[in-house]
């Protein structure tokens, strides 16, 4: 079981990738949450977090993360192991956390560009 912390930074990290996912220029069927759990828990099996975070990205096309991504992966990564292990065990309520912060994230997004017009 990960400490508190770190388990919100992760979701947190896991919310700012998905929130960056161009869904609309993808061509499935499927259901994007069931999408990124499976490859949520396939990319947990790389051998560490930066591993994982570049194949995580490459599975949905994303070249480049913000600045704040980065800045979770570095505070996370003493705790990689654990990480890694949880994602593969856990990965299904990690996401659901992970894609209602995401959800959060674009709406205030949104509201913000709505502020500016």
């Amino acid at each position: 079981m990960l400490p508190s912390d770190v388990e919100e930074k992760l979701v947190e990290l896991l919310a700012v990738i998905y929130a960056k996912i161009p869904w609309g220029k993808m061509k499935t069927s499927k259901n994007p949450h069931d999408i990124f759990n499976h490859r949520v828990r396939a990319a947990s099996r790389r051998a560490n977090l930066y591993e994982f975070v570049s194949k995580l990205c490459n599975y949905f096309g994303l070249q480049s993360l913000p600045l704040s991504a980065q800045a979770l992966v570095d505070e996370l990564r003493p705790y990689e192991e654990e990480i890694l292990n949880a994602l593969s065990r856990e990965h299904i309520p990690l996401c659901v956390r992970a894609i209602l912060r995401a959800k959060e994230i674009k709406k205030k997004k949104e509201d913000k560009d709505g502020e500016e017009v």
